[in-house]
């Protein structure tokens, strides 16, 4: 991508390499990992980055991260059309060893599909929360529960079908662990709080806001990596997210 180039919506696909997780878990520490990850995020506003790169790594941008101490590497592309972006490494800004890791990382034959993970998984990987990154933690429609896990809760009173439908599999767990008042009667407005609060994320969140957002339509944009549609809400800025 060049200078003033954008995608469609601000939107894009994210990957990390295995190697640039590596680096931001065993090279940063927490505050350092943060800003990095926020600023990858804003190549979706700006995927031209700092600047493009030349041969041998035509078709490829940095940005300058951390005070401008150090560099990644990535490839930000339309393929068929869906934006995507492939953050492949990073690297001190003072000498070209970054650029001779990308050259060797491209080169190996290495960059599988397998070799990269999305950035929604990253941040679980690297105990980082969306919102320190500046995405929003509560757009997406998760992957439903089990059918049979939904049905259980609808009959024993302690949701309704319509919002056992919005919840994962570990909502509903939780849900049906603690949606009781103590005489063993069933208490939805209890088991609903317990369901969003099972996330690490959470605190103190709007649960009527959160199911609210998830009965709004969705992106659905493919990403060509994860090969599904993204599951956060139509209209969102920044990466497109799949389920896991």
């Amino acid at each position: 991508m060049r200078s003033g180039e954008r995608f469609p919506a601000d939107q894009a696909e994210v990957a990390f390499s295995d190697i640039f997780v590596e680096q931001i878990e065993d090279e940063l520490d927490g505050a350092q990992a943060e800003q990095v990850l926020a600023d990858v995020v804003r190549l979706c506003e700006k995927p031209a980055g700092s600047h493009p790169l030349h041969a041998p790594l035509t078709g490829w941008n940095t940005l300058e991260v951390l005070g401008r101490s150090r560099r990644a590497v990535y490839h930000a592309r339309l393929v068929d059309g869906h934006p995507l972006i492939d953050v492949l490494c990073l690297g001190p800004r003072s000498n070209s060893e970054v650029y001779d890791v990308a050259s060797a990382l491209r080169d190996s034959g290495l960059l599988s599909e397998d070799s990269f993970t999305q950035i929604w998984e990253a941040l679980q990987l690297l105990d980082v929360t969306s919102r320190d990154v500046g995405l929003d933690e509560w757009d997406f429609l998760p992957s439903p529960a089990p059918e049979g896990m939904r049905k259980a809760a609808v009959a024993a009173g302690v949701l309704t079908e319509e919002t056992a439908l919005l919840l994962s599999k570990d909502e509903l767990e939780a849900a049906l662990e603690q949606g009781w008042a103590p005489d063993g009667t069933p208490d939805p407005a209890t088991a609903l709080n317990a369901a969003i609060a099972r996330h690490r994320m959470s605190n103190r969140p709007d649960v009527a806001a959160i199911l609210a957002s998830r009965r709004e339509p969705r992106c659905d944009a493919f990403m060509p990596r994860a090969r599904q549609r993204c599951v956060r809400r139509a209209g969102h800025s920044g990466p497109h997210r799949a389920f896991h």
